[in-house]
């Protein structure tokens, strides 16, 4: 048996997690003294709303090794011959990798638990995820061989959003006030690209029609998958589908949602596109 172990910035459905067996560990997320943890989509609407209206900024704490002890261990008491996957969100953003790597060690069964940093976040995660269920499930590959496929197809993930705003930004930290000034003044709405572990304003445009436009320009024509993404709500989700849909020849009917632990840092409002390329 594999099982496989994510973390809820991954942004797992709760139905996909139950068909094929997935556990997900939570973050916690803490907002105006309320903590809770970030949960399923359907946990997600309530914090925002609060975010919205907020003065102050989350913070969030990570999963303890003994959250995933425990998973580890219930799993072996199963099948003491199984093997697990973690899949986490990147080490540059969250120590939940470390608390899976320092679980794993606690165990009498380390060599059959193998730890993967995503080095990505939200749907670029979801879609490794997705790649090591289809692996599990259809290929005779053990979990070590299937955890190296996965960390070969990392470089290949990326997402990308635009903001509808830099309130969040400069909020969390990511931008100084100055440029926050400055984008609020001008309408320059940033393309920030998330690859590997690194955060980087991929480019500036003024205007939003113009930064979905060179959103999808910037998406590799021989991508295997592609998923739209946004922040709780988006005047521009809509336009967004629709440039991809044309631009792609695809039929996406809607998007994807981004949980509070990565949607705070963005903001409200953003859309965004996540690829894995071929």
């Amino acid at each position: 048996m594999i099982k496989l172990i994510v973390d809820s910035p991954s942004c797992v459905d709760y139905n996909y997690a139950k068909e094929h067996n997935i556990s997900v560990i939570n973050l916690n997320v803490e907002l105006d003294g309320i903590t809770q943890k970030e949960g399923f989509e359907c946990d997600w609407t309530d914090y925002f709303n609060r975010l919205k209206t907020s003065k102050n900024f989350p913070k969030t704490s990570l999963p303890s090794p003994e959250d995933f002890l425990k998973l580890y261990n219930e799993t072996f008491n199963l099948d003491s011959s199984a093997q697990i996957i973690v899949v986490t969100i990147s080490a540059s953003l969250s120590g939940t990798v470390n608390s899976a790597r320092i679980a794993k060690d606690m165990t009498s069964h380390p060599d059959q638990i193998f730890v993967i940093d995503s080095g990505e976040c939200a749907q670029s995660e979801l879609i490794l995820i997705e790649e090591i269920v289809n692996m599990i499930e259809n290929d005779n590959k053990s979990a070590k061989e299937i955890a190296e496929v996965a960390e070969s197809l990392k470089p290949k993930l990326c997402i990308e959003f635009v903001p509808s705003t830099v309130e969040y930004l400069k909020r969390g930290g990511r931008m100084s006030l100055l440029t926050s000034a400055l984008a609020s003044v001008l309408s320059i709405k940033p393309i920030l690209s998330f690859r590997n572990g690194v955060l980087t304003c991929k480019k500036k445009c003024i205007g939003m029609g113009k930064a979905l436009t060179e959103l999808i320009k910037g998406v590799p024509k021989n991508f295997k998958k592609l998923y739209v993404c946004y922040i709780h709500e988006s005047e521009f989700l809509n336009q967004l589908i629709t440039k991809v849909n044309d631009a792609f020849g695809l039929n996406i009917a809607e998007g994807k949602k981004i949980g509070p632990i990565v949607g705070s840092h963005i903001g409200i409002g953003a859309v965004g596109i996540a690829y894995l390329e071929s």
